[in-house]
């Protein structure tokens, strides 16, 4: 019966725009049900999240009738690898699965059915909807046949990273404090300092996780977020990674120094306070390392540069064009993190 329910429900959607996309509904279909039914679906998502609703405060208005009312604020991760990965992960509520009903040239069925059989096994509810639906669920975005509709990301605001004790360190949030083991010899996190691009966001998230940084570090305001698109450029690595936002990064910045840190810039023109280096000659690091990656036309800013331990620029092989000067951001994170060693590695 709740299955059922759900899939003629279209997951429990909320939103206007799943009701324009097709994704739902609409309130008339909840005036026609049964008041043990709306009771029965309500509780049965109130049990797969936990009593304890995190996202309270983000409740939409929404008639009597329905039964959706203290569904939180939710987002469509789509994409083969993102949907994988955000299952496989769990650090999302995922509360359904969209997969495309007919076959398309761009479309694996091997690893479509592969996200079927994983949506079961995490008992997540599987609807199909047509190519046209899920098209415009996504204004027309590379889906690859799956969409899931999952509670938004969190990131978390950091307040202060501690020193490596042992072979751990502790992050410090507005709401808690974990301890981490870092994944290499030491901890390396990125902070993407004013990024604006989201292709250069999933780039960086990708080659960070692939290259063993712990933590992408943003902006909490005007800078790129991790969004569905962030997710599915990373080819789901944004799912794997911890994404936190800074209020101050002169505060947080000044903080890690204290605590033992480095703070590694990534710079083509100015030096700021510390050595410069050529990528080919970068020395081995011996420190827990911050790695910063500046706006794509404003590069780093003069309050972070003036606090860098160490200065890093990629040199180009040939003559370039007066107008071209450096790399992407993207694709000089990706190089810069591939040469960074710590001493042991």
């Amino acid at each position: 019966m709740l299955m059922h329910g759900m899939r003629r429900a279209g997951l429990l959607g909320g939103a206007a725009h799943w009701r324009r996309a097709g994704l739902l509904e609409g309130a008339a279909y909840w005036r026609k049900q049964t008041a043990a039914d709306s009771v029965r679906l309500y509780s049965s998502w109130r049990d797969r999240i936990g009593k304890g609703n995190p996202w309270a405060s983000n409740k939409k208005k929404q008639g009597k009738d329905s039964v959706v009312a203290d569904l939180p604020k939710s987002e469509l991760v789509y994409g083969l690898a993102s949907a994988k990965a955000a299952i496989c992960q769990g650090r999302r509520v995922i509360y359904g699965a969209y997969v495309q009903s007919e076959t398309a040239g761009d479309m694996s069925r091997d690893r479509l059915k592969e996200i079927v059989t994983l949506a079961a096994e995490h008992d997540i509810p599987v609807v199909e909807r047509s190519r046209d639906i899920l098209d415009k669920s996504i204004n027309g975005g590379s889906h690859q046949g799956v969409v899931l509709k999952v509670s938004a990301y969190d990131a978390q605001r950091v307040t202060n990273i501690s020193r490596v004790e042992g072979d751990s360190y502790q992050i410090t949030t507005a709401t808690e404090q974990t301890i981490r083991q870092p994944r290499r010899r030491l901890p390396l996190w990125v902070y993407c300092c004013g990024l604006q691009d989201t292709h250069n966001f999933g780039s960086i998230i990708r080659s960070a996780l692939f290259f063993g940084a712990d933590a992408i570090v943003i902006p909490a305001y005007g800078a790129v977020k991790p969004t569905p698109t962030v997710s599915k450029v990373s080819s789901g690595a944004m799912e794997c990674i911890d994404v936190y936002r800074v209020s101050d990064h002169e505060k947080l910045l000044d903080r890690v120094l204290n605590n033992g840190w480095s703070i590694l810039c990534a710079t083509t023109s100015k030096a700021g306070s510390g050595q410069l280096h050529s990528v080919d000659a970068l020395p081995r690091l011996n420190v827990p390392t911050i790695l910063i990656i500046g706006n794509e036309g404003s590069g780093i800013p003069d309050d972070v540069a003036s606090l860098s331990s160490m200065n890093v620029h990629i040199p180009a092989r040939a003559e370039l064009p007066s107008y071209i000067d450096s790399l992407n951001a993207g694709v000089a994170a990706g190089t810069i993190l591939s040469a960074i060693k710590f001493e042991g590695e």
